[in-house]
């Protein structure tokens, strides 16, 4: 997550992850991210001349029209009106897309170097080489666009004017480069395409530092917002945008020295490389043994005998020995099922051991943060971060995590002495007590005993993905008048078979957006189940691009120069916009012949929280880039996902998809109640899980980094010694494995936060009414539609009508606080 507005928000923009993934085992027990361009083609000095040569603009205001074209082979230069009735396909065709799609297709949709439209329908996105080639072109609009800016002081009023324009349009030429390299770079099969999204990222995220970093872009902005005459004329969205970068250019340390705008630079550079090194960790086998031997193999009683038998060996001396992988869906059941404490207190040691070089990196990025922060004059990262959240401060953080533990406290005790219990009738010892590697083992034992589930098809068989999907479509029917309808994928658009394409139609607006569905895992894949905005809403057709170009000055000759989108006419809004472009990826298993994908429940919740920031994305439209859709605050942006986990809990939604995927039968109520009842059998422990993550993330952004010594395996230990419901592990480091560290660093706690203030949301205005469109326009014309271009506490004061909430102040805290207090773990 980088603090860089001009590049865009990494978290709230391209990738907003789901913050609902379960903790690695047992540590927090739960149930369940002066201009210098870094390519040698476009540089400072030789992108632009100061002599004007007219035939130059022509040039370039007729590429623009034909890459323009290019881009959307659906729209042309011309204003064109797209209405619902545009497309006739039926919901249940979502069905037969996820449930039974073509085969047969092999490759055919996939980019390759002649004949294809490119990825998204970018056409400069059809090989990794001319995925490379977009750096230039975007860096060399980005250049024009600076200039502009710059110069505009001496062009006059109306040009300054434009100035928060101009940004917007700057940070929209550069964050769809780097937004579908961020998509490559996590889900592209191909390593060539992933190694040079790398690069794209990389380049582009170091140039625009230098961009938050430039004194001269500052000075103009200032001027804009306190010159009466212009700061007067700017709309609520504009003044919104402008304050947003004015924010960002302060935290980027516009009041240093050039060195320490330098070092600046620097070490934003150092923390991108770090946490790209510490993502790949969290997902890598560490320095532990990749197998514990298990004599005799009966010591894995629990397992199935097939599988026991079938990783037993003969060693040198004619024993039977079971080579046990301490990794992957192997070591988790072995924690889960094996009866034997040795064998799952080996296991636990072996699969969470530390990793000295692992920790290294972490420490390392925490203490180039914690740099960053003192740089600015700020006491941390965290107090760095937080500044524009709703939170305002670390302060008030700790406040909410430590008002809904205090809150939590009898439930979690309840539940832990449940287990306790259980352990110690299990292993008829009355003075057991539980550890870090009994967790697993016992919530599935007490779960087993407590179970009322009825006999038949398990919950999965009434969720294929086809049926979710459908389900989906048809809750955002009633809710908004929208719907989902397949798409036709061009060759190229895809990065994957896989990757299905849906058009967003709004019932009486027409087409409202694109989203690309990559849902199966795969190797090379990153499976974090995540949603990734690759383009926002904006308006387009007073970019007034001709004039970026000023008349003294002509282009080096062969530079490519990145274009508008041409935009599409919506129905009932002025001008041309730019549609929004969002990617849901999960790693859902498919299975073998041909039959449709199952989902549990789980995943099923992913699904609909990712879709919940995906339709954010769809309805949040605005006339700027960077109030569009999901660009708001992190403790904001979840609040639309975490409300689509109740929706899912409803029986009313339920019943408008819910049906088995081989009879058509409706899900059971009974199935459906006792299900519900035997997951909330441990939702304090769940919910304590979360609030430790969230504190452990909170140390590791504050003021602690900085002490002497300080070492991030230390710190966790102490943390869990004094809030955790199990002893530390010494010779462990789970922390090595929390890769939200790196993407929400010091905003964790933004999950709690979200599903605190959507548990009111819900039982204010969709409880008794939960698929009426009254409810949903409530929350579309309050929340949805603004994005980033409304302060959200004001959006939330309007739509639960409370205009304390508006002012977003300590009391407002205190209300959210006592919400969650009130709300327990219920």
């Amino acid at each position: 997550m980088s603090s860089t507005r001009i590049l865009c928000s990494r978290s709230a923009a391209a990738r907003t992850w789901t913050s609902r993934t379960t903790s690695p085992r047992g540590v927090f027990p739960t149930t369940n991210r002066s201009i210098l361009p870094q390519r040698s083609t476009v540089s400072a000095s030789a992108s632009l001349s100061t002599h004007a040569k007219s035939a130059n603009l022509k040039k370039t205001q007729s590429a623009a029209t034909s890459t323009a074209a290019a881009i959307n082979p659906t729209t042309s230069a011309k204003p064109a009106v797209v209405s619902g009735s545009a497309s006739t396909t039926p919901l249940s065709s979502l069905r037969e897309l996820f449930d039974n799609p073509p085969t047969g297709r092999s490759q055919s949709r996939l980019a390759s170097a002649s004949g294809s439209e490119g990825l998204f329908l970018y056409p400069n996105l059809k090989t990794p080489d001319t995925f490379l080639d977009s750096v230039n072109a975007a860096i060399a609009r980005g250049h024009l666009l600076v200039e502009r800016i710059a110069n505009a002081p001496e062009q006059g009023e109306a040009e300054m004017r434009k100035v928060v324009k101009l940004f917007d349009r700057l940070s929209d030429v550069l964050c769809k480069v780097i937004d579908a390299a961020e998509v490559v770079r996590c889900l592209h099969p191909d390593p060539a395409w992933r190694q040079g999204a790398e690069t794209v990222y990389e380049e582009l995220f170091s140039w625009m530092n230098t961009l938050n970093t430039d004194p001269r872009l500052y000075e103009v902005l200032r001027t804009v917002l306190n010159t009466p005459s212009i700061e007067s004329h700017l709309s609520e969205a504009e003044r919104q945008v402008a304050l947003v970068f004015l924010r960002d250019f302060e935290k980027s340390g516009i009041h240093l020295s050039d060195a320490k705008r330098a070092q600046f630079v620097q070490l934003s550079d150092r923390i991108v490389g770090l946490g790209r090194d510490f993502m790949q960790n969290s997902s890598t086998p560490g320095s532990g043994p990749a197998h514990i031997l298990v004599s005799p193999p009966t010591r894995l009683q629990g397992l199935a005998p097939s599988y026991i038998q079938r990783i037993t060996r003969t060693n040198k001396y004619g024993e039977k020995v079971a080579v046990v992988p301490t990794t992957g869906w192997e070591s988790q059941m072995v924690l889960k099922h094996v009866e034997d404490e040795d064998v799952r207190r080996s296991m636990y040691m072996a699969s969470m051991a530390e990793d000295k070089s692992k920790v290294a990196v972490l420490d390392d990025l925490l203490n180039t943060r914690y740099q960053l922060a003192q740089l600015v004059g700020l006491p941390s990262y965290g107090h760095m971060f937080l500044g524009d959240k709703m939170v305002k401060n670390p302060e008030n953080v700790q406040t909410f995590l430590q008002t809904l533990a205090k809150s939590q406290h009898d439930q979690v005790a309840g539940e832990m002495a449940m287990l306790q219990k259980a352990k110690r009738i299990f292993t008829k010892d009355k003075d057991a007590q539980l550890e870090a590697w009994d967790r697993d083992f016992y919530v599935r034992l007490v779960n087993n005993k407590t179970n009322t589930m009825p006999h038949g098809d398990p919950i999965s068989a009434y969720f294929s993905v086809g049926t979710t999907m459908d389900g989906l479509s048809r809750l955002f029917s009633h809710l908004y008048g929208i719907k989902f309808v397949p798409g036709t994928t061009l060759l190229g658009e895809v990065w994957h078979d896989d990757v299905q394409k849906l058009d967003v139609i709004d019932e009486r607006e027409g087409l409202i957006g694109t989203i690309y569905c990559d849902f199966y895992g795969r190797q090379g894949k990153q499976l974090n189940a995540a949603h990734y905005t690759v383009r926002c809403s904006r308006r387009v057709d007073d970019d007034d691009e001709e004039h970026d170009i000023a008349e003294d000055m002509v282009l080096r000759e062969g530079i490519e120069l990145a274009m508008a989108d041409p935009g599409v006419s919506m129905i009932g809004k002025e001008g041309r916009y730019q549609l929004p472009l969002a990617v849901l990826s999960c790693g859902f298993s498919r299975p073998p012949g041909g039959k449709p994908a199952l989902l549990s429940w789980v995943e099923v919740e992913t699904l609909f929280h990712e879709m919940g920031h995906a339709m954010h994305s769809m309805i949040g439209r605005a006339d700027y880039h960077n109030v569009s859709g999901t660009r708001c605050p992190i403790d904001f942006v979840e609040i639309p996902s975490i409300l689509m986990e109740h929706f899912l809990a409803d029986p009313a939604v339920l019943g408008l998809f819910a049906t088995h995927h081989q009879t058509g039968a409706p899900l059971p109520a009974g199935l459906l109640m006792a299900y519900q009842a035997n997951r909330s059998t441990f939702k304090a422990i769940e919910l304590h899980s979360q609030m430790s993550m969230a504190m452990l993330d909170q140390v590791y952004y504050s003021t602690t980094v900085g002490e002497p010594g300080f070492n991030s395996t230390a710190s966790l230990e102490k943390l869990q010694a004094a809030t955790g419901i199990v002893p530390p592990v010494s010779g462990t480091a789970w922390q090595t494995g929390f890769g939200h560290l790196y993407g929400y660093g010091a905003g964790y706690y933004s999950y709690l936060f979200g599903r605190t203030v959507t548990g009111q949301i819900w039982d204010k205005v969709f409880r008794n009414s939960p698929t009426s469109r009254a409810s949903g326009e409530r929350l579309r014309e309050n929340v949805l539609k603004w994005g980033g271009g409304k302060d959200p506490w004001e959006c939330l004061g309007g739509l639960l009508g409370d205009e304390r909430l508006a002012k977003g102040d300590q009391e407002a805290m205190r209300i959210v606080g006592d919400w969650g207090a009130a709300r327990k773990s219920s």
